[in-house]
């Protein structure tokens, strides 16, 4: 009897012993609530900053970048910590928690200076949470399903931030303008509650010193790769969520669930599509899909700012498809150039540098608005994903050339 329990023990805790479901499909649906809440508040966040506490379209970017650079300063922090400890469910179930209970926080807050110091230490529990997840997620073994399995991680990222988008419109105009926080904070603390379904990934390797760690990172300078298109990627993304509202309202929208509506139709494809782009990258390898997907992303996105409301439906559709090419095979480089030992730290790693883009995207985006308007300013933001391909795609030949000599 004492030797069965061994073995179940073993098998509840070793990646390798269990299957998909609890290693992939559970912690990828945990991913999609989290960024399911990163969203949630987009739509009526005008109506919450600017009408009700009285700030301005400056500290809508900022309360984005805050939490932004909360998730620089702590995701590597918290990737390291989770590969000195070899456990992963510990960071998980204190980063929900804490979120949770700063969300609900939220509605007590009556100035903008609070809401935005408020944001800052939330976002660096928020990161502990589903950073953390990210990496017991690529710790699945299964190299050969490895495409696919980020292509599942991927959707249930981007799906959760496709539907915030067009639900927090909506519970805005019904409910409130505070009504997404406290949604939100509820389902971090729903995450919390279920983080003991998680398996305990990482439980049986030996814990990892932090000198090994740094090395073995030293010693991967690829791993700039995937993290380089990571940054352009999250760069978009968060100069979408501050500019392209404030571009539809100057077309004349004005509905807050309509504006979700119109995020959606490009978030809808980028998550329903990540699978197959997986698979692709299983296939294929994952450098051709990220160049090409990434140069195509770029030149469609220079056409957004000028596109009127008719032409954006089919504009933003088409930037959905391309960018669902971009992210599994980004993740899928992360895993295959890092191993098992800094999984955790380069996951951080990759993480920093979307946490980075998106950042900057609203700080940047709405600096060259001011100065030369909308047009251009996604011209900028387009023009930067076709210089990476550029710069990547020189410095992938270089490497084969130095491979065959």
């Amino acid at each position: 009897m004492e030797i069965s329990q061994t073995s179940l023990s073993d098998a509840e805790q070793d990646p390798h012993m269990i299957g998909p479901w609890r290693t992939v499909v559970l912690p990828s649906l945990f991913l999609m609530v989290a960024m399911f809440n990163l969203t949630l508040i987009v739509a009526g966040l005008k109506e919450l900053i600017v009408d009700d506490l009285g700030g301005t379209t400056s500290d809508t970017s900022l309360f984005f970048s805050l939490e932004m650079v909360s998730y620089i300063l702590f995701a590597p922090l918290w990737g390291v910590l989770s590969d000195r400890w070899a456990k992963r469910r510990p960071l998980i179930f204190i980063g929900f928690l804490a979120s949770g209970v700063l969300y609900l926080s939220y509605l007590h807050v009556q100035s903008v200076s609070m809401l935005l110091t408020i944001r800052f230490v939330q976002g660096a529990f928020s990161v502990m949470g589903w950073s953390t997840l990210m990496a017991m997620v690529l710790d699945q073994p299964d190299d050969q399903r490895r495409g696919r399995y980020m292509g599942i991680m991927g959707a249930g990222l981007i799906f959760g931030i496709s539907m915030g988008a067009p639900f927090g419109g909506l519970i805005t105009r019904e409910l409130g303008i505070r009504a997404p926080l406290q949604v939100a904070g509820w389902l971090f603390l729903l995450l919390a509650a279920g983080t003991f379904l998680l398996p305990r990934s990482g439980s049986l390797r030996k814990q990892v010193g932090l000198r090994s760690i740094f090395r073995t990172l030293i010693d991967s300078p690829r791993l700039l790769f995937p993290f380089a298109f990571q940054f352009a990627d999250r760069y978009t993304v968060g100069f979408f969520v501050i500019l392209f509202p404030q571009y539809l309202a100057s077309l004349g929208v004005d509905d807050p669930a309509t504006r979700g509506q119109y995020l959606a139709f490009f978030l809808l494809p980028f998550a329903f599509l990540q699978y197959f782009t997986g698979r692709l990258a299983e296939r294929v390898g994952p450098y051709k899909p990220l160049l090409i997907g990434s140069l195509v992303y770029g030149i469609v996105l220079c056409w957004v700012g000028y596109s009127d409301l008719y032409e954006l439906w089919w504009v933003m559709a088409a930037l959905g498809v391309l960018a669902s090419v971009m992210f599994p095979p980004a993740i899928l480089l992360t895993g295959q150039l890092s191993d098992s030992e800094t999984r955790g730290s380069a996951m951080g790693g990759f993480n920093l540098a979307g946490s980075l883009g998106f950042a900057i995207g609203p700080l940047v985006g709405v600096w060259v608005f001011e100065q030369a308007g909308f047009g251009v300013a996604f011209v900028v933001s387009g023009a930067i994903e076709i210089l990476l391909v550029l710069v990547a795609g020189a410095l992938i030949l270089r490497w084969a050339s130095q491979e065959r000599a």
